[in-house]
């Protein structure tokens, strides 16, 4: 049976400022990067789980032999529940499952060939001591780790199917890398070692002061797929005062109301974008992406050949 794949990419990125997996590193972008290590040891089936910004993420890479499974809940949920769908779709037809996030780019595709070669029923990359990714199941393991809860995570998860990890000791500091933040990413981009140049746009909108920018733009998509203010802020890790300091100001500034809270429920009530809400979120995603666009050739113009 051939080997598989799961690559976590559900997550929205908060800490980063910007959409993690389509950073560029390299020739390429952070995922493709993950992507094409897989592809490289020979693992023939990779799903790809999406939430946040998802069909953009499809796009970027259909042209890589990917499959997607989409974490429609992805704001509510925690990352267990990305592994379990991941699994679910490569259980039946893998007979080894590696799974990953989405922003461990640098791990050698000879440290990949060297866990698939190993046997157990959870393998563990560690470089000097320190646990890694990614992380091998055996095909056997998958209904007891399907069954679990998944609250306490995947980690939580194996330990309550009562499943053996065994550690295999890597000389790939790549196992132990990933970027949470700005500097994680300037980090790796120095360890890559293949940069091209790269242009960093940060679209932020103003009338006499700037209000709008990347950080407000995911807080009103936040808030349009949880339906509360309160959720939006724990998907972000935001303060509810800060939220509001946001919104209030970008309401301010455009002179109308950007959300509308209805009472009653169940829940206490919830929070809805306004037409002009919405109408704003789609003016500044067109804007950023042909902004883009735009940069991107200017870039390929300008430094593609020289550089």
């Amino acid at each position: 049976m051939p080997y598989g794949a799961v690559i976590l990419a559900a997550g929205i990125s908060s800490r980063m400022g910007e959409f993690k997996p389509m950073l560029p590193m390299g020739e390429e972008s952070v995922i493709q990067n993950v992507v094409r290590v897989f592809q490289m040891a020979d693992v023939q089936k990779i799903v790809v789980v999406t939430g946040y910004r998802g069909e953009l993420l499809q796009e970027h890479l259909s042209h890589m032999g990917v499959m997607f499974v989409r974490n429609e809940r992805f704001a509510q949920t925690q990352m267990f529940d990305s592994v379990r769908l991941g699994l679910s779709a490569l259980k039946e037809s893998c007979e080894k499952i590696l799974i990953t996030p989405a922003d461990v780019p640098l791990v050698q595709p000879k440290t990949i060939r060297t866990l698939l070669a190993q046997t157990g029923e959870c393998v563990r990359p560690t470089y000097h001591g320190r646990p890694g990714h990614p992380l091998l199941l055996a095909r056997q393991t998958m209904p007891a780790l399907l069954a679990c809860s998944g609250e306490e995570g995947l980690q939580g998860a194996i330990r309550e199917a009562g499943l053996t990890v065994r550690d295999v000791e890597v000389e790939d500091e790549g196992t132990v890398l990933d970027m949470d933040t700005p500097q994680d990413y300037e980090t790796l981009l120095q360890k890559h070692g293949h940069c091209r140049i790269r242009a960093k746009n940060q679209l932020v909108l103003g009338t006499d002061i700037l209000f709008f920018g990347p950080g407000t733009a995911q807080l009103l998509e936040m808030i349009d797929l949880t339906g509360t203010i309160s959720a939006a802020c724990e998907a972000m890790h935001m303060s509810y005062t800060k939220a509001w300091k946001m919104l209030n100001q970008a309401e301010k500034q455009l002179g109308e109301k950007v959300v509308v809270r209805m009472n009653g429920g169940s829940d206490g009530g919830y929070t809805l974008l306004t037409e002009k809400g919405h109408r704003l979120l789609d003016a500044y995603r067109g804007m950023q992406r042909e902004l883009k666009e735009q940069t991107d050739r200017l870039l390929e113009k300008y430094f593609g050949s020289q550089f």
